[in-house]
């Protein structure tokens, strides 16, 4: 992608910005000339008078050069140079995607330049996730910069780049958390299971999951179910055969994550539009509890699992054939968001904060 920078002339620049001062400036001399003519100059006689409104307007005139010179032409502040460092901080993990920023980012650095004793800027996960999705912003490097952008945050120029999550997050959690509970209920009741999905609220039902079909079956270990896409209430309806063997593949949060915690929340990203993880502990005492079904084996495949997402957002990113495929399907909108899911999801994974679990079954 190619960024094309196009700025007046210096001149042209420092009027603009000086123009504002200068009106405002202007104003104040005419208000204090009008009170000192009003009530001031009237006492005294004619000749006086006169002479007096002279000498205080050309007074007047001359503190108004001097302080809108002294404002408006004078060399750099530590401000605006913190301002332009934030920028190029800014500019090491995000770019435009025109030759200009948005001003909602510029906000951000001139909040971020103003306190002197601060170096960090703070972007709000909704306007990143919305600002990607609609092209507005790129990431460099997402495979690269997003496992920092979520933690601690993307150091470069002596500032921190790093998200925000809003409370709103964590409301829209919960109510997404009862909604998935009811719907679980609803299926175990005899209600088909494939409506399980439910949609949250309007302003995050856009994300798609990027893995929504499970993989082919395995040959050693026989069908492959994806609990991710499947409630575990789904393991009591499965019908096989005496001594055969079935296995389960699911994404779960790593257990050093606290509940509801800002890791929690981000953790759930890439599952908004799609199931809940399910938690290790609740998928081995759901198999325990399932009599016809007994462990066989259980791996770790969380790192196989990361390098399988980066390369399916690297094909879904350079292959054009793929990439066509998902424009065609979901329109550059959804390719975008559907990109988006995979690598925050492989971030994600490449942190620790979820894991990949292979739990083989064997019918009793």
């Amino acid at each position: 992608m190619s960024i094309h920078v196009f700025s007046l002339p210096a001149k042209c620049s420092k009027f603009n910005d000086a123009y504002p001062r200068l009106s405002q400036h202007f104003q104040q001399i005419c208000s204090l000339y009008i009170a000192i003519k009003d009530h001031f100059i009237k006492s005294y006689d004619l000749w006086n008078h006169k002479t007096l409104e002279i000498l205080i307007a050309i007074i007047l005139v001359l503190l108004f050069v001097i302080r809108f010179w002294t404002t408006s032409f004078r060399t750099p502040t530590k401000d605006s140079q913190r301002a332009r460092t934030a920028l190029q901080a800014l500019q090491t993990v995000l770019v435009p995607s025109c030759s200009l920023w948005p001003a909602r980012y510029i906000k951000l650095v001139k909040h971020t330049s103003n306190h002197r004793t601060g170096s960090r800027i703070v972007v709000p996960l909704s306007m990143f996730l919305q600002d990607v999705c609609d092209g507005v912003i790129e990431l460099r490097d997402p495979l690269y910069d997003l496992e920092d952008l979520i933690d601690q945050g993307v150091r470069a120029y002596g500032c921190s780049v790093s998200l925000k999550v809003e409370w709103k997050w964590w409301v829209e959690w919960l109510d997404r958390m009862l909604r998935v509970n009811a719907s679980d209920m609803e299926s175990h009741d005899g209600v088909d299971s494939s409506n399980f999905a439910v949609i949250s609220a309007q302003h995050i039902d856009w994300l798609i999951h990027p893995l929504t079909t499970a993989p082919p079956p395995s040959t050693d270990h026989g069908t492959v179910i994806n609990l991710d896409i499947h409630p575990l209430t789904h393991l009591a309806t499965i019908q096989l055969p005496k001594g055969s063997r079935t296995t389960l593949e699911f994404t779960s949060l790593s257990n050093h994550i606290s509940f509801l915690s800002t890791k929690h929340i981000l953790c759930l990203i890439p599952f908004l539009a799609h199931r809940l993880p399910s938690s290790l502990s609740d998928v081995l005492a759901t198999v325990n509890d399932t009599p016809s079904f007994k462990l066989s084996t259980l791996t770790n495949a969380t790192a196989a699992y990361a390098d399988t997402l980066a390369a399916l957002s690297t094909k879904l990113t350079y292959d054009p054939i793929a990439r066509q495929q998902c424009v065609d399907e979901l329109g550059i909108k959804g390719w975008r968001k559907r990109r988006l899911m995979l690598e925050f999801e492989t971030a994600l994974v490449q942190k620790g904060w979820l894991e990949r679990w292979d739990v083989v079954l064997e019918v009793r």
